[in-house]
């Protein structure tokens, strides 16, 4: 699978050298585009190459944001990360940022760009030359996942947004405000449920690891489910459930190496490769620190790393395969010293060492099976908690792939522990794959604050001195784009 993924990617690379600011690197600070000069272009595609070459724009701008700042930024809030080990380089680990951080900026500015060049697409796609009426579908199916997950994303991390469905020159997008995040959800939604009409259920050949109905199902029912619409989510992982095309891999770590991406495990990855221009993926060595030194990082990693908190350690049973396999206790740096203590994400960093850090080649799990059978454990629970019914077996089939004992009713007698519980085995099974802090604002305000206070009560994290303020359950609006577009509104409490 993964040499078929190369060839593709081979294939595309002399259209994606021509799309816009594709050639970066994950981190460079140049992908930070505010709405105004990312709406500011109006290209012109009749061909199918043209709008392949557009589409392949898209999802590598989403290649950019899930390859560093999106996932980098998730761990930092979350409580999966030591806050006072890493507040010297990463302000947003003890919340300590501000409307003018560069990485929210940069998450932010990075989703926009992804929403222009969709929308480039979808306002030509119908005038455009084709083949055949099954390709445009298609591709406009996958234009319409890409700008919807956009949306979601932009939605729930930061609340209503501008809602932007055509291309816009500067002097209009100055004069949109936002909208609601119901609204703006709604407008997700929509998008999602066009996609998951005209996608196929697979794809594969020259088309492999592009968006199917199943992936347009799955990010439609995390968008239920954080707006906890279970009637809405269960038809969508049950079908999913049902398609004999996904299966969880026997063994847990063959979910995170390169030569098993695109596999039965993964609903919609993110796609990499080696030995290309800036098409890597950084986030492997990003999260180790730049004076390690292992056979696994032979170039060590980079100054922002992330250190792993104690509280997500020690929430691994030691007969859990997931921690270790996640998780480096120390290290041993380039000058020998040896540092016994500091927990460090090795989680993407057991497949084939690249030649160098910025050219690793595997994917990035968006969706994988686990997370739609753990969905589905959830909606059973809250709509009608069951004991040892279909919800336990679910989440005890994902126990047992890790080592651990199945739980009963005794142990899990009410819905409220369920979903304690089920909770608490996302938060090991996907460690380090931007789900935490996801999993923790969907809780709502008061649960979420009951987390973070717990965890920044620990010794390791400052003893309580710090307090968890609900405002950060939302991000704030970067500074630059209310001065560039005064029509958008700061959240509460920035």
């Amino acid at each position: 699978m993964k040499n078929s993924k190369i060839m593709n990617i081979r294939n595309l690379l002399g259209l994606l050298t021509l799309a816009v600011s594709l050639g970066f690197s994950a981190c460079n600070k140049d992908l930070e585009l505010t709405p105004e000069s990312s709406y500011n272009t109006a290209d012109f595609y009749q061909t199918i190459n043209d709008f392949r070459q557009a589409l392949f724009g898209a999802y590598g701008g989403l290649r950019s944001v899930q390859g560093f700042d999106y996932p980098m930024m998730m761990e930092s809030l979350s409580d999966n990360v030591n806050t006072l080990q890493n507040t010297t380089n990463n302000p947003l680990a003890r919340f300590g940022f501000t409307p003018g951080d560069d990485r929210i900026l940069g998450v932010w500015s990075a989703y926009w760009n992804v929403i222009n060049r969709t929308n480039n697409i979808l306002d030509q796609i119908d005038a455009g030359e084709f083949p055949n009426e099954e390709t445009r579908t298609i591709m406009k199916g996958e234009t319409q996942f890409i700008r919807g997950y956009c949306y979601f994303q932009l939605g729930w991390i930061f609340g209503g947004m501008p809602l932007i469905d055509r291309v816009m020159n500067a002097e209009e997008i100055t004069t949109v405000a936002r909208s609601t995040q119901a609204e703006t959800f709604a407008f997700a939604t929509a998008d999602l449920e066009a996609a998951a009409a005209a996608l196929p259920e697979s794809q594969g050949g020259d088309n492999l690891g592009r968006a199917t109905r199943y992936a347009a199902k799955a990010i439609l029912a995390r968008l239920h489910l954080f707006t906890k619409n279970y009637d809405a989510a269960r038809p969508l992982l049950e079908e999913i459930l049902a398609y004999d095309g996904f299966t969880p891999f026997e063994q847990f770590s063959d979910c995170f190496l390169n030569t098993r991406d695109n596999g039965s495990e993964h609903v919609f990855q993110i796609q990499y490769t080696s030995g290309l221009n800036s098409q890597g993926n950084p986030l492997v060595y990003s999260l180790v620190p730049e004076n390690l030194r292992s056979e696994q990082f032979p170039q060590g990693g980079r100054s922002t790393w992330l250190a792993v908190s104690n509280d997500l350690y020690e929430a691994y049973d030691t007969s859990d395969v997931r921690r270790d396999f996640t998780i480096q206790k120390g290290y041993t740096s380039a000058n020998n010293v040896i540092d016994s203590l500091t927990l460090l994400f090795i989680k993407y960093a057991h497949g084939t060492v690249p030649p160098n850090n910025l050219d690793n080649d595997v994917n990035l799990s968006i969706v994988r099976i686990t997370d739609v059978q753990l969905m589905y454990a959830e909606v059973l629970n809250e709509m009608g908690y069951t004991p040892d019914g279909e919800a336990f077996t679910l989440l005890n089939t994902v126990r047992g792939r890790a080592g651990l004992d199945s739980l009963t009713s005794s142990e899990i007698p009410d819905p409220d522990t369920f979903r304690d519980t089920l909770f608490n085995e996302r938060r090991l099974e996907f460690a380090c794959e931007a789900l935490r802090w996801f999993d923790i604002v969907r809780q709502g305000p008061e649960r979420a604050a009951a987390i973070m206070n717990a965890f920044l009560a620990r010794e390791e994290e400052g003893g309580g001195s710090l307090t968890f303020d609900p405002k950060y359950l939302l991000m704030p609006i970067p500074d630059s784009e209310i001065r560039t577009n005064p029509a958008l509104e700061q959240n509460p409490g920035y």
